[in-house]
C-alpha cells in the first residue's frame, strides 16, 4: 500500500498527455518562430482553456508565417524605372523589353 499503484502512473501520464495537448499551439509557434508567437503564447494560456481560444491559437500558430514588408512604393518604382531606364541607354534591354518591365511595375 505504500508505493505507487499503476492507477496513479496513469493518472501521471494522462495530465501528461493532456497538458501537451493543451500547450500544442504554443509549442508549434515556437518550433516555427512565428512572427506573433507572443499573442499566440498568450491566447494558449488564459484562453486555452475553452475550446474556442485553443482552437484559435492553433490555426493561427499553424498559419503560414508570412512577413509582410511595407515599403514606400513611389520610391522603390522609382529606383526600379531608374535601373531600368539606366539598363536601356546602355544597350542591355531593349525599348520592347524595358516597356514590358515598366507596364509590369506601374
Amino acid at each position: 500500500m505504500g508505493g505507487i499503484s499503476i492507477f496513479q502512473i496513469l493518472i501521471l501520464i494522462g495530465i501528461l498527455i493532456l497538458a501537451f495537448i493543451h500547450f500544442l499551439p504554443m509549442i508549434i509557434a515556437l518550433k516555427r518562430n512565428h512572427k506573433n508567437k507572443i499573442p499566440i503564447i498568450l491566447i494558449n494560456i488564459f484562453l486555452g482553456w475553452s475550446l474556442v481560444g485553443w482552437v484559435i491559437a492553433l490555426v493561427w500558430a499553424t498559419k503560414k508565417n508570412e512577413n509582410v514588408m511595407i515599403e514606400n512604393n513611389f520610391g522603390s518604382q522609382a529606383d526600379e524605372l531608374e535601373k531600368l531606364h539606366s539598363l536601356k541607354e546602355k544597350g542591355i534591354l531593349t525599348e520592347d523589353e524595358f516597356s514590358k518591365k515598366k507596364a509590369e511595375l506601374i
